[in-house]
């Protein structure tokens, strides 16, 4: 990771990825950060992840009032405020068509949102998963500099969308940040970070994909009781929907053959 003291634009979320970075940072590099958090109000994690990033923050200034000073008040811009651009879009889907599994809308807001702000290398945390297919860390290996940034491009090339990030944590894994946290003593902080799509009563849900995520990679942990259990319940409920769909099915064919029988 770079030792350039040079000021950090960062898109910041609150979750593990992005706050791995913002306190590696902070915290070991003493560099200042300057956060930006793409705000969709329509998102029912919103309230958790603002509120992560608050706690994180107050962990920070616990531990070192004069590092916190280096975290700048949190840029919050809404997604409705980001003006649509038609090429970004255009490309954006093109490669989404072209990819074998999909990617998140976000990536194309964030496109939007950087060619509009102008803001040099944004730090955008995408990180490598040993449990989901990696297909935009591969796509994104594919034009990589050493300084994490994708290689001179055309402008009418697909991949341009991602220009304007820089990518520093393409070669970690969750396990990976969460062992250097612990090696450099804010794994804690980290650990304050919000995941779940679908909080349920205040609490990760234990359903939506980033709590799967986290139970494959060893996070289940980060889950409540009450919470791995609706799963378990969940889970059967769907395997006995599942085959009794598969029964109506199979009942409609059997059906519909002694129809034509009978004819």
């Amino acid at each position: 990771m770079s030792n350039d003291k040079a000021e950090v634009n960062l898109l910041w979320s609150g979750g593990w990825d992005s706050t791995f970075r913002l306190l590696y940072l902070v915290l070991i590099e003493k560099r200042c950060v300057q956060p930006y958090y793409i705000i969709d109000i329509q998102r029912l994690s919103t309230l958790h992840e603002l509120r992560a990033m608050h706690a994180i923050r107050e962990e920070v200034t616990k531990r070192n009032p004069q590092l916190a000073d280096l975290i700048k008040p949190t840029i919050i811009v809404s997604i409705h405020d980001i003006k649509p651009d038609p090429d970004i879009t255009a490309k954006f889907n093109r490669l989404r068509e072209k990819l074998p599994k999909p990617i998140g809308p976000q990536y194309e807001w964030f496109a939007r949102f950087a060619k509009r702000w102008k803001i040099p290398n944004i730090e955008l945390c995408v990180e490598f998963s040993e449990h989901a297919p990696n297909t935009l860390v591969n796509l994104l290996s594919k034009y990589m500099d050493d300084s994490f940034q994708i290689k001179q491009c055309e402008d009418n090339d697909d991949i341009s969308i991602f220009s304007f990030f820089s990518f520093p944590l393409l070669k970690l894994s969750k396990n990976d940040m969460k062992r250097i946290a612990a090696e450099n003593g804010f794994l804690d902080i980290l650990e304050k970070t919000w995941f779940c799509h679908k909080p349920w009563r205040n609490r990760p849900c234990g359903i939506c994909g980033p709590c799967n995520l986290a139970i494959k990679e060893g996070f289940g942990y980060r889950i409540p009781r009450i919470s791995r259990l609706r799963r378990k319940i969940w889970l059967a409920y769907s395997t006995i929907i599942k085959y009794l769909v598969k029964i109506k099915g199979k009942a409609a064919q059997l059906y519909r053959r002694k129809q034509k029988c009978q004819k």
